[in-house]
């Protein structure tokens, strides 16, 4: 398991290291294109904003997947360590469930609903955009498995980081 969560580590930080690097591209080459060489690029703001969308989620799983989303980290600092084990068991049991309904399956009706769509600058369907949803919501549900199979979350969580 630890493998796996290691790859899937691996995969989201150079996907998202890559989508921030392209959004910082695309500004610098925004504010060039508008103010230096008097040029339009209408497309280069709407691409920003969808990889934008693709960063914040894919970092976001990642971000539950190293156990460092700030407000579980907030509540579970405050008990002592058994505590903290129930805390995260059941917080995992939480975020599975809004996880697997609202991200997994609520993203996949928004996906389907919005393939038609076209976004207006760059031509990309819409479904491509709404895909981070439950990309990211099945990313979440690979870490939570992961970590309710896991014997000692304490002990997972020294190990990563």
């Amino acid at each position: 398991m630890t493998k796996l969560k290691s790859a899937i580590d691996k995969i989201l930080i150079t996907v998202s290291s890559s989508l921030l690097v392209m959004m910082v591209s695309l500004s610098i080459w925004q504010v060039l294109a508008r103010y230096v060489f008097n040029i339009s690029s209408p497309g280069t703001e709407e691409l920003t904003r969808h990889l934008l969308i693709w960063f914040g989620l894919l970092t976001a799983a990642y971000v539950f997947g190293v156990k460092k989303h700030i407000g579980i980290l907030f509540f579970r600092e405050k008990f002592n360590r058994k505590v903290q084990r129930a805390f995260e068991k059941v917080s995992d049991l939480i975020i599975l469930g809004i996880a697997s309904t609202l991200m997994v399956y609520g993203g996949l009706k928004i996906v389907l609903l919005t393939s038609a769509q076209t976004a207006a600058a760059t031509g990309i369907s819409m479904a491509w955009v709404y895909a981070a949803l439950p990309t990211s919501g099945l990313f979440i549900i690979i870490y939570t498995i992961i970590s309710l199979m896991s014997k000692d979350t304490k002990e997972t969580e020294e190990v990563n980081g």
